[in-house]
């Protein structure tokens, strides 16, 4: 075992190294973020805290078996999509439509997401005129997603899937939308997953774990065997009531809860949670671009234990 610290504008960090791992102590200054084995962790004063060293194998660790992936906002951007349907009922209809109800929207179904904007209108619709008015949103999405194709896949989204076929692993979908399946098609990757799951299998929305779990058991596997991937603060919560490690796409503020946020797809790497050395990757933490050195605005400090 050795310790040793190390002094960052005003902060002091300890590290103690033995032979389970490593332990970080802020003997001066309130916080600190720093990388341990390449992801950042945030440390305050009086929590000190202890995680696994690069090189030490995690015997209690689950082995990853499968990911299950959300479509809107992960693989396509049809969140965009979606947000201009639904605004062009609001007008329609003459209720109240702006990007904080959009953003409550995500991951929700479509009938949920229905409830959702006529939260702001008065008027009392019966179910067949609800149904009317979430059949007419469809329709306006579907004349869009028409006209999909490979080039609307987010940047890096095929290749973040193939690595997990690659790493051996299953994949599956779980997407909100009833329209998943045609849009698999119209972007080329249908033939990537295992198994897809969507709003017409299951009978409650997400933040409800109903999709993730079906996900699971269609792939054959534990919900503790999965990782799921989201962009909405919904889907995490679904994720994380199944029983699984969630990782966010997008924004860290809005996805505080994910064990992990990427900044997009483009950033996922298969071999952060295959790997042993970071085989106790869950967080909650926020992985940057590879390039940057900040992290929400705050300049991160390199502490590498290793054995």
């Amino acid at each position: 075992s050795y310790r040793f610290g190390l002094r960052w504008r005003g902060a002091h960090l300890r590290v103690e190294v033995d032979g389970d791992g490593v332990q970080y102590t802020l003997t001066e200054g309130s916080a600190l973020t720093f990388l341990h084995d390449g992801l950042p962790q945030r440390l305050h004063a009086g929590q000190p805290l202890r995680l696994k060293c690069a090189g030490f194998a995690d015997a209690g660790a689950t082995a990853l078996k499968a990911v299950i992936f959300d479509l809107d906002g992960v693989i396509a951007d049809t969140a965009i999509v979606h947000h201009a349907a639904w605004k062009r009922l609001a007008d329609e209809i003459g209720v109240p439509f702006d990007d904080a109800t959009g953003e409550r929207m995500k991951g929700v179904d479509r009938r949920g997401s229905l409830d959702i904007l006529l939260q702001a209108t008065t008027h009392s619709y019966t179910e067949a005129e609800k149904h009317t008015l979430a059949t007419r949103k469809n329709d306006y999405y579907r004349e869009q997603i028409e006209h999909f194709g490979p080039r609307d896949l987010l940047p890096g989204a095929r290749a973040a899937i193939e690595q997990v076929r690659r790493a051996g692993l299953k994949v599956a979908l779980a997407s909100a939308s009833r329209n998943a399946g045609l849009l698999l098609e119209r972007l080329g990757i249908a033939d990537l997953f295992d198994a897809i799951v969507d709003a017409n299998r299951i009978s409650r929305s997400k933040p409800d774990p109903e999709i993730f779990l079906a996900a699971a058991n269609a792939l054959g596997v534990a919900p503790d065997e999965c990782i799921g991937v989201e962009d909405a603060a919904a889907g995490i919560a679904s994720i994380h009531a199944a029983g699984m490690a969630a990782v966010g796409i997008g924004q860290p503020l809005v996805l505080a809860k994910a064990d992990l946020v990427l900044p997009s797809i483009a950033a996922f790497d298969i071999g952060t949670f295959t790997a042993t050395r970071t085989a106790n990757w869950r967080g909650p933490v926020v992985r940057q671009a590879a390039t940057q050195t900040e992290t929400d605005g705050e300049d991160v400090t390199w502490a590498t234990a290793s054995k």
